[in-house]
């Protein structure tokens, strides 16, 4: 028989605990089990007068309001908050019953300006060191790279007086396109794609500037300096070279190839250099000696051979059209040159071919299922923060799966573990009924 349901909800019903609602593995429920917000109240309590004024929303709960932000990808807090009313998980996750009068939208974004960044940097910090706890992190190879992350701005304002975004640049994007924006930087492990550190900057910001700063601050939190740090192309300065040739990391970033000469003539890299004399050796054996310093701001080093020497050499016409042959270079220029040697190596081709899926599949994630692709608020100091949810979240996300596989594999182990029991066990009464029978009951 065909019935019509009345949608009138008018009897006054009473429901059982916003918990029976929310299934036993939802993804919320699993975020719980690991989820330690234990900090918060410590951190911001400078943040508040404790002894005058109205009682403030608990701390705790606006940051699991900014965590459900950044889980369920939703740019707006307004947006974020009529989702809150209807939800009955995102409730029982901020521990709101189902006729408590949730916080304003506002209450959000005021938030933001009087918390800081402090309190989720030490979020961050937190699920760092959760993963560590738990095995994840190798911390022996890190990969770093930068991402893009377009301005909430209007292109035409950017960088002027009546700009809504002070710090939003220009920078270039996936695409090829100019966009105003922020840069992330960040630094992964290798094993498991766990987010060890981060920074965030202007869109025009040069790459290579941050490398170090990035594995020192990385090698701080995960209490070792790496083994390996592999990049892009952008970060094989000969500054960064030197650097981790003085720490005693391998850098695994493709060097830029050396420039050709004009008409064939000989290109820096058929120069020897010898490093404890400070000379170069030319392709004929001759030396050329340091001169002092040239170019902008004497930024480089610059070496000469002499010129008689020069006007007998059989190679000259391969070499120079100058009266002698001149070089100039960076102040690690033995260093990039044993990095361009290291390049060809295969186990340096291994490494780097790992690189792109593991940091490029991070970014792919925080942009596609997290919000990084757009800034949801305006200034430098909240796109950082927007970068730590979300870091946080990544690396959480990490744990409860890997936690999770373990529970799996422990609780499949066990069946297993029972029903061999339960095969190899036999009962007394047949024992007695069948003297043949040589098994006995298994120990508990």
């Amino acid at each position: 028989m065909q019935t019509k349901r009345d949608n009138k909800q008018q009897r006054l019903v009473l429901l059982p605990p916003l918990e029976e609602f929310v299934p036993r593995d939802h993804r919320l429920r699993r975020l719980q089990r690991v989820l330690d917000l234990s900090f918060v109240h410590e951190v911001v309590r400078a943040r508040y007068c404790q002894d005058n004024g109205r009682g403030s929303i608990d701390p705790e709960v606006i940051i699991r309001l900014f965590l459900l932000q950044a889980i369920e990808n939703i740019a707006e807090v307004r947006e974020l908050m009529r989702q809150v009313q209807v939800n009955l998980a995102y409730r029982w996750f901020i521990g709101y019953e189902l006729d408590e009068k949730l916080p304003d939208h506002s209450t959000l974004s005021k938030a933001l300006d009087r918390f800081g960044d402090e309190v989720f940097n030490e979020l961050f910090s937190l699920s760092i060191a959760q993963c560590r706890q738990s095995g994840l992190i190798a911390g022996k190879v890190l990969h770093v790279d930068a991402t893009t992350i377009r301005a909430d701005i209007d292109k035409n304002k950017v960088n002027k007086a009546e700009s809504s975004d002070k710090d939003a640049r220009f920078g270039r994007f996936g695409d090829g396109s100019k966009q105003p924006g922020y840069k992330q930087q960040t630094v992964v492990d290798d094993q498991s794609g766990v987010i060890v550190e981060l920074s965030v900057t202007a869109a025009n910001e040069a790459d290579d500037k941050a490398l170090m700063k990035m594995v020192d601050a990385a090698s701080e939190r995960l209490g070792s300096k790496p083994e390996t740090v592999c990049a892009d192309g952008g970060y094989s300065s000969g500054a960064n070279a030197a650097a981790c040739e003085e720490r005693e990391i391998r850098l695994v970033s493709p060097p830029q190839p050396v420039p050709e000469n004009k008409a064939g003539q000989h290109t820096i890299d058929q120069f020897i250099y010898d490093e404890q004399s400070d000379e170069f050796v030319c392709p004929s054996g001759k030396r050329l000696r340091y001169e002092g310093r040239t170019g902008i701001a004497g930024r480089r080093r610059k070496y000469r051979g002499q010129g008689r020497v020069c006007q007998g050499c059989p190679q000259k016409s391969h070499c120079t059209t100058a009266t002698a042959r001149s070089l100039a270079v960076s102040d690690h220029h033995g260093a990039m040159v044993r990095l361009r040697a290291d390049h060809q190596t295969e186990s340096f081709r291994a490494l780097y071919r790992r690189r792109a899926p593991v940091i490029e599949g991070v970014f792919a994630q925080a942009k596609q299922w997290h919000g990084l692709g757009r800034a949801w608020r305006r200034g430098l100091s909240k796109m950082l923060i927007q970068s730590l949810l979300i870091a946080a979240v990544i690396n959480l996300k990490r744990l409860i799966a890997s936690l999770w596989d373990y529970l799996t594999v422990q609780n499949a182990v066990l069946a297993l573990c029972k029903h061999i029991e339960s095969f190899f066990t036999v009962s007394e009464e047949n024992i007695h009924s069948n003297h043949n029978c040589r098994l006995t009951k298994c120990p508990s």
